[in-house]
């Protein structure tokens, strides 16, 4: 008798970490998904709407700050040492406007533990320089920093 009660008892403590656990995994989803809409909306616009190069530089390294962990950030200020303005992998090296943002979307790659796609249709040309809109997808790694989910790497 004394067997099964404490059976049962290993089993309640059991299943009460396995809940507890995935709830803290389903919020940091959450988080993770949230932080990634705020970003791509904030660093998409800031690209639209900066009016001068230096100030974009500006806000882009401020959007950076918030939302990047450190060693990406270290990455990005290297990479932007090397290209400028003219490369930037959390673009995937493409553009957007503030109308193509309503078609933003971000969701857990079910693949991966942490990694998100981040989707969007964003306006271009093509080779004989007609406007055309294309889909960018971007996967991206999330890790917690800091007690928040920060974008840790993008490809």
């Amino acid at each position: 008798m004394k067997a099964i009660v404490l059976f049962i008892m290993i089993c309640t403590l059991l299943l009460g970490k396995t809940s507890c656990a995935n709830t803290q995994n389903d919020i940091f989803e959450r988080q993770s998904i949230e932080m990634l809409k705020e970003f791509y909306t904030a660093y998409n616009t800031a690209w639209v709407t900066a009016p001068t190069p230096q100030i974009l530089v500006k806000k882009l390294d401020s959007l950076q700050q918030i939302y990047c962990t450190l060693q990406l950030r270290k990455e990005l200020k290297i990479e932007f040492k090397k290209a400028g303005l003219d490369h930037d992998i959390l673009l995937n090296d493409q553009g957007t406007d503030v109308e193509h943002l309503k078609t933003l979307k971000v969701s857990k790659d079910s693949a991966k533990l942490n990694d998100y796609i981040v989707s969007y249709i964003a306006p271009t040309a093509d080779p004989s320089n007609k406007p055309i809109k294309v889909k960018v997808v971007i996967y991206v790694t999330v890790l917690k920093e800091g007690g928040h989910p920060k974008i840790a790497s993008v490809r």
